[in-house]
């Protein structure tokens, strides 16, 4: 792996609201200090953040204009090139003339030529990350990455149950379409830029690996070939990141290969049909990734970080749709009413959904209508990649796990039911359809 450790904000700057606490750069005295640390952590580049929050309609501190410059020549006095988030159009012209070496994100506001032509004369390169746009289901509630067969078929249960419960959350009335990042990316190629596949997880939608196929997609959509969109995510960040070892396949290199059936630089979605993987020469089963503490730490992360920047953001904004706690009379929880992109939904306190969304106060009252009484009907759960429905008892529940016996009486099982997680399980309060 290769890491710019933190990366240098203000204080109380992005993404403060996700991951603090973490070290600080309140001015250009700081630089060298800040730079020296990431060092000692073993960087390999360095990563500043220059973000007012204003994309997001979120007002935030952002470092200046002079303590970007010693930033960057604080990393470069070390051989580290450095890597600027800029989701504006103005401000990635801003850390282009700071003397950056990329920046991570196609702006999200369409460039004017001449900002290209700026950012363009400055020679950085250009992580696109236009995968962003998978945060967004599709008119039925779908996410795209879910979507794909070849994708979804190799996601494990743990992550799709993560992007399915992301596809239920608050969205803006008129989300993006990802245009301006298309058109600025484009733009930024056939200036001469060097533009290179990212997917910038763990955003909403984006899974670690799988994106990536998702991101090459996305880039032969904006207009790329699909020989540049494979070049942006091999060669081109060898060459970027100084990795002389990689990027191609040729005599002297890595063996790390991916043998898919058909032909990618034909049919960009062929590199989401793999065959075989290897690594240093080595063939390897990505499959043992799933049901590993690797793979639950993952999630835990994930999760763990989405609900701290909705807490954050509902005590930063009251007016912003926030998921909040309903109880009966006497401090009984029944459950939460959650912001979703239908309206408001009821949910029961180990986050399943009762009902469709709709009118905040219908949640409410389906709540104290069914938040408790739930508990006693038989639900319908699959555990782990297992297909098949089975009906249940709910013994006890928590919020991240239940307590369940089966309704079978040949079922294998304790006497008092067996506790699962709920990143192992899928639960309905109503059967499931066959298939």
């Amino acid at each position: 792996m290769r890491t710019s450790s933190v990366g240098a904000t203000a204080p109380g700057g992005h993404p403060t609201i996700a991951y603090a606490p973490f070290p600080y750069v309140t001015g250009p005295l700081d630089a060298a200090s800040f730079v020296a640390g990431r060092v000692a952590e073993g960087a390999t580049h360095i990563k500043v953040i220059y973000d007012d929050g204003s994309g997001a309609m979120l007002g935030i501190p952002a470092l200046d204009v002079r303590t970007i410059e010693a930033l960057v020549a604080a990393a470069h006095e070390r051989g580290l090139p450095v890597v600027a988030h800029a989701s504006s159009a103005a401000g990635a012209v801003t850390v282009a003339r700071c003397g950056v070496d990329v920046l991570a994100h196609a702006p999200f506001d369409r460039m004017t030529d001449r900002q290209i032509g700026d950012v363009a004369r400055c020679g950085v390169a250009v992580i696109a990350t236009l995968s962003v746009i998978d945060g967004f289901p599709d008119e039925d509630g779908v996410m795209p990455l879910l979507a794909q067969p070849h994708l979804a078929g190799r996601l494990s249960a743990r992550w799709r149950r993560v992007i399915e419960r992301q596809a239920r959350r608050w969205m803006p009335p008129q989300p993006p379409d990802g245009a301006a990042q298309r058109y600025n990316a484009v733009a930024f190629l056939e200036s001469g830029l060097r533009v290179l596949a990212g997917t910038d997880v763990p955003n909403p939608g984006l899974v670690f690996g799988a994106s990536l196929h998702r991101e090459l997609q996305h880039l032969v959509a904006a207009g790329f070939t699909p020989d540049e969109a494979l070049a942006a995510a091999t060669a081109a960040p060898a060459g970027v990141f100084g990795m002389a070892d990689r990027g191609e396949i040729a005599e002297g290199r890595r063996a790390d290969l991916v043998l898919v059936g058909g032909d990618p630089t034909a049919d960009i979605t062929a590199t989401q049909r793999i065959r075989d993987v290897w690594v240093l020469g080595r063939r390897v089963d990505p499959r043992a990734y799933a049901g590993g503490e690797a793979e639950r730490e993952g999630v835990r992360r994930q999760r763990d970080s989405a609900e701290k920047i909705v807490k954050a953001i509902g005590e930063s904004r009251p007016a912003f749709p926030a998921p909040h706690e309903v109880r009966r009379d006497d401090g009984e929880p029944l459950g939460r009413v959650v912001p979703t992109a239908g309206g408001w939904q009821a949910v029961t306190i180990f986050g399943v959904p009762l009902g469709g969304p709709g009118d905040e106060g219908d949640a409410v009252r389906t709540l104290h209508a069914r938040g408790l009484a739930c508990l006693s009907e038989p639900w319908w759960a699959r555990v782990g990649d297992d297909p098949v429905w089975r009906e249940a008892r709910i013994v006890e529940a928590a919020p991240d796990r239940v307590r369940l016996r089966w309704s079978d009486p040949l079922a294998d099982q304790p006497p008092s039911g067996e506790w699962f997680g709920l990143d192992d399980l899928d639960l309905s309060p109503d059967r499931p359809p066959a298939g």
